[in-house]
């Protein structure tokens, strides 16, 4: 059989090798946090770094999916303003640090992003994943260099001084990103309508993805939390693999409005897919040989059907970015997040596996909601060179 190996293919395996790099170094940084801080440690941590993701996917996603389908100028002057909302954000997080470990972290690192994010989006608007997932190693390695001297060589470690290590390099990127961002006038990213469905997309969306680690660090325990946070992290880590596989074909698809068929192959998204899960069903076998919580080994196995189902509907939410179809994700993703939070509650008696288990219904649900709104007839698009809205659709699809 002819697999559809290409260009595209191998920009995301040079991409797909920085995130492995990256996902091993953040491995480290785990094991390092909990042999030398403890579980529960650990768990304010991963609650710490959800929490990010909840206060910056909202406003972050506004200016990455509309990044994928303005013209040039309004991407220059949006890239502006999404450096000043994540610096605002990264300040409001170092003045409550001290009172609060969770919530100061949290936004620093979710201003952090932000900024980061802003810095990187040129090559990602040009789809090379490649260069973004390099720049991504790079700040995260120096992070976890400077956060492990100190907690390997300090007698006595303490989370809060370790958090303030991991987030120095923002600095430096706060610093790059207004050199390169701001000498463009900042622009608000597009109207009222589509800011507020973007954000709301986005909202579902971390609720979805990271409101599952703290909901069972509530219902469930910080221990129970730091368990799932570990297979949680590894999936995403495989998914996050199609992911850049499809970011190559973001000028594609901008070219041809969303047109599905500018996008991978069914074929080629159904081996990527596959050959990702598997990868995971193999990590879950070997550590089952390792004396770990008995709890890891089966959650990760579960996780590779939550992996496959990931890769294929990170395909189909790039190719709905681009069809500017942001009404159905807010309705889809809502209702899937919910569904999914619902479960982890109903679950959290079964602990990782409990929280595995709901991760995969729920991602069975989100596949074929976007499944059917990608490839539903749609009316015609405008030019992705205007900020014009499209009309909704008007075939009954949401």
């Amino acid at each position: 059989m002819r697999l559809p190996i290409g260009e595209n293919l191998v920009r995301a395996g040079v991409a797909g090798g920085w995130i492995v790099g990256g996902r091993l170094l953040g491995l480290a940084w785990t094991a390092g946090l909990i042999l030398t801080l403890g579980v529960a440690d650990y768990g304010r941590y991963a609650m710490a770094f959800a929490l990010a993701a909840i206060l910056a996917a909202p406003l972050d996603n506004i200016f990455l999916v509309r990044s994928l389908r303005i013209d040039d100028e309004r991407f220059l002057g949006e890239r502006s303003t999404r450096v000043l909302v994540g610096t605002g954000l990264l300040l409001l997080g170092a003045a409550v640090y001290g009172a609060s470990f969770e919530i100061g972290f949290g936004l620093v690192v979710a201003g952090g992003e932000i900024v980061f994010n802003a810095y990187k989006s040129g090559a990602l608007r040009e789809g090379q994943p490649d260069v973004v997932q390099r720049l991504d190693l790079i700040r995260q390695a120096a992070a976890i260099a400077l956060g492990s001297l100190y907690v390997f060589l300090t007698p006595d470690p303490q989370l809060g001084i370790a958090g303030l290590c991991y987030l120095a390099p923002y600095v430096l990127v706060v610093a790059l990103a207004a050199v390169r961002a701001l000498r463009y006038r900042p622009l608000v990213p597009g109207g009222g309508r589509e800011i507020g469905l973007l954000w709301l997309d986005a909202l579902a969306l971390a609720a979805y993805i990271q409101g599952d680690v703290l909901l069972l660090g509530l219902v469930a325990g910080n221990e129970v939390a730091g368990l799932y946070s570990v297979v949680s992290v590894l999936a995403l880590a495989a998914a996050s693999l199609a992911q850049m596989y499809v970011h190559t074909f973001h000028e594609r698809l901008r070219m041809q409005n969303g047109d599905p068929s500018a996008g991978p192959s069914a074929k080629a998204i159904v081996v990527v897919a596959t050959s990702l899960g598997v990868s995971v069903l193999a990590a879950a076998g070997l550590l089952a040989l390792f004396p770990v919580d008995e709890q890891l080994p089966p959650a990760l196995a579960i996780m590779s059907l939550f992996v496959v189902g990931r890769s294929v509907s990170l395909v189909l939410q790039t190719i709905l970015y681009v069809q500017r179809r942001d009404l159905p994700r807010v309705v889809g993703g809502g209702a899937v997040a919910a569904l999914k939070l619902l479960l982890i509650v109903l679950l959290a008696p079964l602990g990782a596996i409990g929280g595995a288990i709901a991760s995969v219904v729920a991602e069975v649900g989100l596949v074929i909601i976007y499944r059917k709104v990608a490839y539903a007839r749609r009316s015609p698009q405008p030019s992705t060179e205007t900020d014009a809205e499209p009309p909704l659709p008007t075939d009954g699809t949401l």
